[in-house]
């Protein structure tokens, strides 16, 4: 039971501390009710810049913070994307749309730090009124 509990633990550790929301309509719901922004992660499976952002980037707790306060996080695969109308010619791919789904400014592509994430989340707060 030990050996479990020990596998296990690292799950805890790593990995970001807000919650992902696991649907793009669920998210619009909730933006709509919280009035927040909705970040769209397209990631995959395998994808080690994807990981670094999970694991890295996404554990700042200023990062955290500003997340959980303006916008609604979304992880969508990268063979959803274009059902959504999203284009993804790498992962991670970053969409940022308002509490209406309408995209604001351009999507990020590839993982950064935590630092200058934060600053690009800021400027797309900034660009809704």
């Amino acid at each position: 039971m030990r050996f479990f509990i020990l596998l296990l633990l690292p799950l805890f550790i790593f990995g970001a501390d807000f919650d992902w929301v696991d649907s793009l309509d669920k998210a619009k719901k909730l933006a709509k009710k919280e009035n927040k922004l909705i970040m769209v992660m397209v990631s995959q499976k395998g994808c080690e810049a994807c990981e670094y952002m999970d694991e890295v980037t996404f554990e700042d707790e200023k990062l955290i913070e500003f997340i959980e306060n303006f916008y609604i996080p979304v992880k969508i695969d990268i063979k959803d994307a274009k059902k959504y109308g999203f284009k993804a010619f790498g992962t991670p791919t970053f969409y940022f749309l308002d509490k209406n789904a309408k995209q604001i400014g351009r999507q990020l592509v590839g993982a950064g730090s935590a630092k200058a994430f934060l600053e690009k989340l800021k400027e797309y707060k900034r660009m809704v009124k």
